[in-house]
């Protein structure tokens, strides 16, 4: 299927103007004015978009898809993410993480449902391991698990300043960090060490200390939850400064259980007004992860769920709240994440590209979602449904 969305104004992310877009099976085939195919011999399907902008689909490299929670006991276990739940979101690639519960959820599962997925109809990565140390992993190591497995492309969320971690010392994340690159470098992948960062006093002093008294790039490192609090965004602008890269959380902002955390859009602004690069900024959702609330005494008081919705409302109102400039807010979980995660066929509008694109119209609310040149999202609603979705008995093909 050939198909030309006509006269959107492109954002790739940077401005490009009013152009034809030509979508060739899962890629991006050509950008151009006037986009026109010589043979009448090709089904083609062209899309009206001259009141749309189109964008790259979102990159959320922070999503507990097979669940996750499990503070307060079997019941807060989160449940899985589902395809129209990543789709109207305006996602179309995901990184799959595990966080507190590493004992009844493992980097088995966290994989079939990263698979899942991607036989849904998008793209799919995962982090091995878990909060603890040591890492949680399929072949027995980290550097394993990057080398072997194809859709492992990072060590993570590994837990640090937080009660619920098992406090790694600064020589056992060095160590884990030293395996990770090593095993992205074997494995042609990004080697990250993607970090939860609690409300504990110590911060990001860990990674200060080590990146100090190592080599290790600091941009290999990415602490997230960093709007969590205003010592952690004094954190993140230190470490920005220094070269490294800060991710916000979409899911984390104020409401009457949190009064201290600090709304994802601000902190964007906050970031960028203390002089920190946009290309050095990422946002995530942390969508289908609890949200506890801890009193002064470690005791849960309210417990809450993470939504991916809350990346593109945050997107949008770094746009529309905080006057950033499109191409700044959308790369935030476009370009600069799939720059970080070296995704190279990723984040951007371009010839060659998987055509992951978003239309939204001129309030930014999102219209139609292509993952790999499929149309998921039509008119804000899905088209597309999970295998189980709406679950009726399926009448598999005839041999």
């Amino acid at each position: 299927m050939f198909t030309i969305i006509r006269n959107a104004r492109v954002f790739a992310p940077e401005d490009l103007g009013k152009l034809d877009v030509l979508v060739v099976g899962h890629q991006i085939a050509a950008i151009a004015p006037m986009v026109e195919l010589t043979s009448n011999q090709v089904p083609v399907e062209e899309v009206d978009a001259s009141d749309l902008y189109l964008l790259p689909g979102l990159i959320d490299q922070h999503v507990h898809i097979a669940g996750g929670g499990g503070e307060g006991g079997f019941h807060y276990r989160t449940p899985e993410i589902s395809l129209s739940q990543v789709t109207t979101a305006g996602v179309t690639t995901l990184v799959g993480v595990l966080g507190t519960d590493g004992i009844t959820r493992g980097t088995g599962e966290l994989l079939a449902k990263a698979k899942a997925l991607e036989e849904d109809g998008i793209s799919t990565y995962i982090y091995c391991g878990a909060y603890e140390l040591p890492a949680r992993t399929l072949t027995g190591t980290p550097q394993g698990d990057l080398v072997f497995i194809d859709k492992v492309i990072g060590v993570g969320e590994i837990a640090i300043s937080d009660t619920r971690s098992s406090h790694p010392s600064e020589q056992e994340l060095a160590e884990l960090a030293s395996e990770a690159r090593v095993g992205g470098l074997l494995g042609a992948k990004a080697g990250v060490i993607h970090l939860h960062v609690g409300d504990d006093d110590p911060g990001l002093n860990i990674l200060f200390d080590l990146t100090e008294r190592t080599r290790l790039p600091r941009n290999m490192f990415v602490p997230t939850h960093l709007n969590r609090n205003p010592s952690l965004m004094r954190d993140a602008i230190r470490w920005a400064r220094l070269g490294g890269v800060v991710d916000i959380t979409s899911g984390i902002r104020p409401d009457e259980h949190d009064t201290v955390s600090i709304k994802p859009s601000k902190a964007v602004r906050m970031l960028l007004d203390s002089g920190i690069s946009p290309k050095q900024i990422t946002m995530s959702s942390d969508s289908n992860g609890s949200s506890p609330i801890f009193d002064d005494s470690g005791r849960l008081v309210a417990m809450g769920i993470g939504s991916i919705a809350t990346l593109w409302e945050e997107i949008h109102d770094c746009i529309v709240d905080e006057n950033i400039p499109v191409k700044d807010a959308v790369g935030l979980a476009t370009q600069h994440v799939a720059r970080i995660l070296q995704l190279s066929h990723k984040g951007s509008v371009q010839p060659g590209f998987d055509a992951d694109l978003l239309l939204v119209d001129a309030d930014f609310n999102i219209q139609q979602v292509y993952a790999k040149g499929r149309l998921m999202v039509q008119e804000g609603r899905p088209v597309v449904m999970g295998t189980f979705e709406g679950y009726q008995k399926r009448q598999l093909p005839s041999s």
